[in-house]
C-alpha cells in the first residue's frame, strides 16, 4: 500500500504477540502478514493500513469491484467461481437466504437499531416502521447517503470506525446490533463486541454475519477463496473464534446451529445477547 501507515497487531483474540511467528505463508499475498495464533488457533492479518486507509480507499464501495474483476481475470477463477455458485445454490435449498431486517423484526422489539458498517443505509432502508435506524460509517461519502435514509425516522448516522462509535451511544440503548460483513474489516473486534454489549438493550439481539474461515469451501479453493480479500478484510473467524470471543465480550449465542455454520456456506450466522 503506497505511503500509507501500517499499524502491526497482536492477536485480537488472545491477546498473544506473534510477530516472531512464522506468516501463514499458504494464503498471505505479497505485503500482508497473515498470522494463525498458536495459542488461540485465530487467523487474522497482523499488519494493516491505519483507518484514514480505511476510510479514504478501502471501504467497500471501492474495494470490492476491483476484487472481483481480479478474482475472474483466471480461467480457473471462472471455474472455481461456477463451482462455487453452484455449491451456494445447493446451500440455499437447506437454508434460504437470510435478511438482516427479516431476521430484526423476528427477534428485536420495537425501537433504536443500529447498523455498524451501515454503507449507504440499504439495511436500515428495509427495516419495518417500528424502528427508529441508526447507522456507524467509516466512510464519510457513504454516510451521507444513509443519513438521508435514516433522518425522516428519527434516526443517525455517526461518521466514526465501528468500536469507537458504538462506545458513544448510551448503555443499554438499541433493542438490535446488525453486524453484517462488518467484523471481517474491523481492526478491534473485541473492543466493537465489548461496545456492542454496553449498547446493547437487557433483551436486545445483536445479530453477526462473517465469512466462515473453517467452511469446507475454504479448503478446497484454497487461496482463491472468495473469504481472503486484502487488506480489508482482517479477521478470519472460525465457529470456534468467533463464539469465544463473544463470550469474552459478555455477549451469550442465542442462535447459532449447525444451519447457521454450514461446512459448504462461505457465511455465518450468529445472534447474541448480553450474557
Amino acid at each position: 500500500m503506497e505511503n500509507r501507515a501500517v499499524l502491526v497487531r497482536v492477536c485480537p483474540l488472545c491477546r498473544r504477540d506473534n510477530r516472531t511467528e512464522p506468516v501463514f505463508s499458504a494464503y498471505s499475498p505479497s505485503g500482508w502478514d497473515l498470522k494463525r495464533c498458536p495459542d488461540c488457533d485465530f487467523v487474522y492479518l497482523e499488519r494493516i493500513p491505519d483507518y484514514s486507509a480505511t476510510a479514504e480507499t478501502l471501504a467497500w464501495d471501492h474495494t470490492f469491484l476491483a476484487w472481483h474483476e481480479e478474482r475472474n481475470k483466471a480461467a480457473a477463477q471462472q471455474v472455481l467461481s461456477r463451482v462455487g455458485r453452484g455449491i451456494r445454490i445447493g446451500t440455499h435449498v437447506v437454508r434460504k437466504r437470510r435478511r438482516m431486517d427479516e431476521m430484526i423484526a423476528e427477534l428485536a422489539a420495537p425501537g433504536p437499531v443500529l447498523d455498524v458498517g451501515c454503507g449507504k443505509g440499504s439495511q436500515l432502508a428495509k427495516l419495518p416502521e417500528r424502528y427508529i435506524p441508526y447507522g456507524i460509517e467509516i466512510s464519510a461519502g457513504q454516510a451521507a447517503y444513509a443519513q438521508e435514509t435514516v433522518a425522516r425516522r428519527g434516526g443517525a448516522i455517526m461518521v466514526q470506525p465501528g468500536a469507537t462509535g458504538l462506545a458513544q451511544f448510551p448503555a443499554g440503548f438499541f433493542t438490535g446490533i446488525m453486524m453484517r460483513s462488518y467484523l471481517e474489516h474491523e481492526s478491534q473486534p473485541r473492543e466493537a463486541l465489548l461496545g456492542a454489549a454496553h449498547a446493547l438493550a437487557e433483551r436486545g439481539v445483536l445479530i453477526i454475519k462473517v465469512p466462515n474461515y473453517g467452511s469446507l469451501n475454504r479448503r478446497v479453493f484454497g487461496r482463491r477463496w472468495c473469504g481472503f480479500r486484502f487488506p480489508d478484510h482482517m479477521n478470519y473467524f472460525t465457529p470456534a473464534t468467533l463464539t469465544r470471543l463473544c463470550a469474552e465480550c459478555g455477549l451469550g449465542v442465542r442462535q447459532f446451529s449447525w444451519l447457521d455454520r454450514l461446512p459448504t456456506s462461505d457465511n455465518m450466522w450468529l445472534v447474541a445477547g448480553r450474557a
